[in-house]
């Protein structure tokens, strides 16, 4: 049975400058945190004059106002020996989250031991106060308060997850990449979502003479069902690498083009034809990732290449840098917007654009040439690389310099990949040197990472997990693919609370 909050089992942590790799949150020992208002914007009416009666009127529509920023007030001790936090952060004026842990049995002193967090990104400061700092008669002896109002540009939960094995009926071979492509709807334009249910995965050529066609496998409905059919227009034994949603599109990845489908053919009844596209690849550079931007892609591949994929993807793609930023094979890319981007590869390559066309190699964290599996970048000059040889590292000045950012098996395996679902909140999937997979999650910018699940049961036996899929419309639910530890089967999870 769920527990209503008693308000003295909460406590508060600032992330000064927001959460980031070098930001650890302070416990605020002594503050409380007011009641949360957030306006969603008040409902009007939309009216036209009634059919059947004069003097009246009926409703044909609404319409919203503005949304408010989420607020608040922070309150604390106001000390006399130490300088005031609120007042210099008042005075400041710069962004900083907020986070409300919630618990019962764990010491709320320590960070990553909650049941629930509330997070408040992007917080300012709005007014400075204190109560009355001196007293004329000794009823008015007492301690003094200082408080802060605040306002934030996001408000979530962070749950704990558990884990479920999803689609154990349909897949059979390794998973290697997943993605969502999905937003929330009421129902008015398109199927009613939550935002997370739309769900592509796809997996290995199974080996053989003749090889077994590689599979798509996507649930529409949040795992309620899940449906697998052939990449049909895959030919002899390639094997695809990568999946993404461009537009009404969904596109596969292999090394000789794309193969594309339209969305609305993957669906529980037709057997949907994908149409391999070779169009603007170059050969023996063909595409190895791709990050999606909605109606439009970066893709990179063999070689160092770079492509352009535009709204319509069987229109093919154009080449934007043609391995001269690095001539070795590039293994992830992720984008802020069409102007910057980052991808990572072989031989500790990373490369980099700021205007959407040039590109250019930056110098890695390592100093060793290994692989970068995977790339994250929260801003222009905020990245996250993910090593082969199990270790992470981030940049808060655009690749000037890197920090090398430890977890539990850091140094040790392979990080397979790394995704932020918002500014604090992200998931790594790492491989141990004993070929299992786990997945990690931060809270905080990426500043600590713990190990998944939080409370109790396990993550389902994998070998590994090549790929996660976050999902920005919910922070508590995460999607794992890759290879289960019996045979070659492949495997995905769902984390969820």
């Amino acid at each position: 049975m769920s527990k209503p909050l008693i308000s003295s089992y909460s406590r508060v942590f600032l992330v000064e400058g927001k959460a980031r790799g070098d930001h650890k949150p302070a416990y605020m020992s002594c503050a409380k945190i007011a009641g949360i208002d957030y306006g969603l914007g008040d409902v009007e009416r939309i009216e036209c004059p009634s059919e059947t009666q004069y003097g009246k009127f009926v409703e044909v529509a609404q319409t919203k106002g503005a949304v408010s920023r989420p607020s608040t007030t922070l309150t604390g001790r106001y000390m006399s020996d130490v300088e005031s936090t609120m007042l210099r952060l008042a005075k400041k004026g710069c962004s900083m989250d907020i986070q409300v842990h919630i618990g019962a049995c764990q010491n709320p002193s320590i960070f990553n031991d909650f049941d629930k967090a509330i997070i408040l990104e992007g917080v300012q400061a709005s007014n400075y106060g204190t109560d009355d700092l001196s007293a004329m008669s000794s009823d008015e002896n007492g301690a003094v308060n200082e408080t802060l109002d605040v306002s934030a540009s996001e408000i979530y939960e962070v749950m704990k997850l558990g884990f479920g094995e999803q689609a154990g009926s349909v897949v059979t071979n390794e998973v290697v990449d997943v993605t969502l492509c999905d937003t929330v709807s009421c129902g008015d334009c398109a199927d009613e979502s939550q935002g997370c249910e739309k769900i592509y995965a796809i997996t290995k050529t199974f080996g053989g003479s003749p090889a077994t066609l590689p599979d798509i496998v996507f649930t529409i409905n949040g795992g309620a069902v899940w449906v697998a059919h052939d990449i049909d227009s895959v030919t002899g034994s390639a094997e695809p690498t990568a999946v993404a949603c461009i537009g009404d599109y969904v596109i596969v990845a292999e090394p000789a083009g794309i193969h594309v489908v339209l969305k609305e053919d993957l669906n529980n009844t037709l057997d949907p034809t994908f149409t391999k596209v070779t169009t603007g690849f170059v050969a023996l550079k063909g595409p190895i990732a791709i990050k999606s931007l909605g109606n439009k892609a970066f893709i990179v591949g063999k070689g160092g290449y770079v492509y352009w994929c535009d709204l319509d993807p069987t229109a093919g793609v154009t080449v934007l840098n043609a391995g001269l930023a690095t001539g070795w094979d590039l293994y992830a890319v992720d984008a802020l917007d069409e102007n910057f981007a980052v991808a990572v590869g072989d031989q500790s390559s990373v490369i980099k654009t700021d205007n959407g066309t040039d590109w250019v190699s930056v110098t890695g964290p390592t100093g060793i040439n290994i692989a970068y599996n995977c790339v994250a970048v929260k801003s222009i000059f905020e990245w996250w690389i993910g090593t082969s040889d199990g270790r992470l590292f981030y940049t808060t000045d655009g690749g000037v310099t890197w920090t090398s950012k430890a977890f539990s098996g850091y140094g040790t395996g392979s990080v397979k990949d790394l995704v932020f679902a918002t500014p604090s909140v992200g998931y790594l999937s790492h491989q141990t040197a004993l070929t299992k997979g786990r997945i990690l999650r931060t809270y905080d910018g990426g500043y600590s990472w713990v190990l998944l699940p939080e409370g109790t049961g396990s993550l389902p036996a994998a070998d590994k997990f090549n790929a996660l899929a976050a999902c920005a419309a919910d922070v508590n639910f995460v999607v794992g693919v890759g290879l289960a530890d019996t045979s070659s089967d492949g495997i995905i999870v769902f984390g969820q609370d």
